[in-house]
């Protein structure tokens, strides 16, 4: 059976057998790393809306990038120990949770089991983490407040790669792979747009000073 990231949570939540507070970390090994997933969604949500955030895309995108690429070549995934070892209050402990097990319950109504076992093969889990970790490097590209949805669209396909994932939902991936093209397409477009009107500027400057 597949048991619900939520149910998972909400069994830590109950549990709550660590009075001093557990770490990130332990969140991950008692969750089977399925908690991974949750980890890397919660760092794409601040880009959820079109609205570009100097710096912080590059940071949180590159975080995405290396914890996807521990996964696909099977690197258990561990939060570095300044994040993932630091003991989180049992008060902060349980707004975590709680607000985790909100999330999760939210994507898990998209989410679902379904087509599942080419989704737990070793070659589908190394190709999946590794376009979520391209995602991640997109995320990060340093891309300026226009054109829009530069950072929007990484955002999404990385949410929908994780859900799938984390959910092992054989359908709702094929949705990620589209929008995963349409973002590298659009993104592409967008690229060429902006090296062809800095060749441009550059020729102004150029006959100005001629």
């Amino acid at each position: 059976m597949h048991e619900r990231l939520s149910e998972k949570l909400a069994q830590l939540l109950e549990s709550n057998s660590s009075p001093d507070g557990i770490t990130l970390n332990h969140l991950l090994e008692r969750t089977d790393g399925r908690g991974f997933y949750l980890v890397v969604i919660l760092l794409a949500l601040p880009f959820i809306i079109p609205l570009a955030i100097p710096g912080v895309s590059t940071v949180l995108g590159l975080s995405v990038a290396l914890l996807s690429l521990k996964l696909a070549f099977g690197v258990v995934p561990r939060l570095p120990n300044l994040m993932g070892d630091r003991r989180l209050s049992p008060d902060f402990q349980k707004k975590v949770l709680r607000g985790s097990v909100k999330i999760v319950r939210i994507v898990e109504k998209f989410a679902q089991p379904r087509r599942t076992p080419w989704m737990t093969t070793r070659a589908a889990r190394f190709v999946n983490a590794l376009l979520m970790c391209f995602m991640g490097l997109l995320l990060a590209l340093p891309f300026p407040p226009l054109p829009p949805l530069t950072n929007t669209l990484p955002c999404y396909c990385i949410i929908l790669l994780a859900a799938s994932m984390m959910e092992e939902d054989g359908v709702m991936i094929w949705f990620a792979y589209l929008l995963s093209l349409g973002t590298v397409v659009y993104l592409a477009l967008n690229v060429f747009v902006i090296i062809e009107a800095v060749k441009k500027a550059i020729e102004l400057f150029r006959g100005w000073f001629a």
